[in-house]
Parts: structure tokens; C-alpha cells; sequence
């Protein structure tokens, strides 16, 4: 049979040998499972960025050690758009996250407990984001407008 042609279309994996940016807080592997990533290396020629993974109960909790940084990314900006995305699997309320996120967008913390998107224009100052109590799991995305996340 032969091969179909846009069978290459479809990302099944994370970005082998992932070097995320110094602000990005290095995560426990067993309560954040990355999905896939697409950029230019992952998909030639994508002139965006794209990154899921799930954030699992016991993230807030059992992950971070006592005393260290809660912070899923600190403060930080970009020369891109970027769209950040939270939801969380409660069927029966789909707009319940079954977490608390608090994040700040230009120096103003918002506390969140609803699934969101939400889109911080290029050079705006977003960070840092903390996620709290996390009871259900929670997709989590990211989408930019640039073919390298930076």
C-alpha cells in the first residue's frame, strides 16, 4: 500500500531534545505529560509554534518541594503573539478548570478557576503563572505566531 501523502501532517510526539527558555520552570515528568510540539524543526516550513500537554492532580501538591518556586513560568515577554490556553475535564461543567491559576499580564495578577484562552499581544509582560490545587487533570496549550519559541 502505498505511504499516504500527508500522513507527515500529523505530530504524534514531543520535540525530541527540548530546550525550553530560562523563564520556563522545569516541571516534574510525572504530573505534566507533554503532548507535541510544532515549530520549523518538528515541521519544516510551520510558521507557527504549538506545545499540549496535560497538567495532572498532585502537580500544586507533590511537585514542587517544600521552600522551592510554585511558578509554572515566570515573568517574561515576546516579539510574538502568544495564545495560552487551560482546560479542565469536568464533563459534566466544562467550564470548571478544577484548578486555580494565578497569572499576571502587565503587573496585574488575575485568579482564574474557569477553562480559558487567553491571547498576550507581542511585548506585553505576562508572568509569572502559578497553578494551585489541581484536583482534576487540565490541558494545557500554547500558540504563537513565530515559527521559534523564544
Amino acid at each position: 500500500m502505498a505511504p499516504l501523502k500527508y500522513a507527515h501532517c500529523f505530530i504524534t510526539a514531543d520535540k525530541p531534545n527540548l530546550v525550553l527558555p530560562p523563564y520556563r520552570v522545569p516541571v516534574d515528568p510525572n504530573f505534566v505529560k507533554r503532548i507535541t510540539l510544532v515549530d520549523k524543526d518538528t515541521f519544516p516550513g510551520a510558521q507557527f509554534y504549538c506545545e499540549t500537554m496535560w497538567i495532572l492532580p498532585g502537580f500544586d501538591k507533590k511537585s514542587v518541594p517544600a521552600g522551592k518556586n510554585a511558578n509554572f513560568w515566570e515573568e517574561h515577554t515576546h516579539e510574538f503573539g502568544e495564545l495560552i490556553g487551560f482546560y479542565g475535564l469536568n464533563y459534566d461543567d466544562i467550564m470548571d478548570l478544577g484548578a486555580e491559576i494565578e497569572f499576571s499580564i502587565d503587573g496585574k495578577t488575575y485568579s482564574i478557576n474557569e477553562s480559558f484562552t487567553s491571547f498576550i499581544p507581542a511585548g506585553i509582560k505576562h508572568g509569572p503563572l502559578t497553578i494551585k490545587d489541581v484536583k482534576r487533570p487540565i490541558v494545557h496549550f500554547i500558540a504563537c505566531d513565530t515559527p521559534t519559541y523564544k
